[in-house]
C-alpha cells in the first residue's frame, strides 16, 4: 500500500517554497500534497484571478489550472474537485515532499468525493464531533 500525507491549510504557496506540507513530509519521510480552499495573495496572484480562470467560457471543460506567479515560478495547481460547468470554487494543491505536482493532482483527483480529499474530509468531521462531544464548541 502507498502511504502519503495531506497537509491541510490556508495556501499561502510559501515564498521559503518549504511550507507545512513539505515539513509534515521530510518529518515523516512519506511523500507529501498540500491542500486548500482559499489562497492568499502571492506572487501576483489572488483568489479573484483564478476563479476568473475558471469563470472563462474557453476554460468551461478544464478542472485543473497550473499557477504561474509574476515571477514565473509554479506554485502549483487549483482544481475543481467538483462536477459541473456551474462549479468555480477550487482547491488548491501544493507539493509538499517527495511528489511531481502531476502525481499530486493525480492523487487529489481519486480522493475527492466531495470538495476537498476525503482523508481531510473526513478528519475534518471526526474532529468537530470529539469537540461537541467535549463540549469544546
Amino acid at each position: 500500500m502507498f502511504h502519503y500525507a495531506f497537509s491541510y491549510n490556508e495556501m499561502n504557496f510559501e515564498t521559503t517554497g518549504f511550507g507545512l506540507a513539505c515539513h509534515l513530509g521530510v518529518l515523516a519521510n512519506i511523500p507529501s500534497i498540500g491542500i486548500g480552499k482559499n489562497l492568499h495573495h502571492v506572487d501576483g496572484l489572488t483568489q479573484s484571478k483564478v476563479k476568473h480562470l475558471f469563470e472563462a467560457k474557453e476554460n468551461s471543460s478544464k478542472d485543473v489550472f497550473t499557477l504561474i506567479g509574476d515571477s514565473g515560478s509554479n506554485l502549483g495547481a487549483a482544481m475543481r474537485s467538483t462536477q459541473g460547468q456551474g462549479s468555480v470554487k477550487p482547491i488548491f494543491i501544493s507539493v509538499g515532499h517527495r511528489i511531481s505536482l502531476a502525481s499530486a493532482i493525480e492523487i487529489v483527483k481519486f480522493s475527492c468525493k466531495y470538495r476537498v480529499p476525503e482523508p481531510i474530509r473526513q478528519a475534518d468531521i471526526r474532529s468537530k464531533d470529539f469537540l461537541r462531544k467535549h463540549g469544546l464548541i
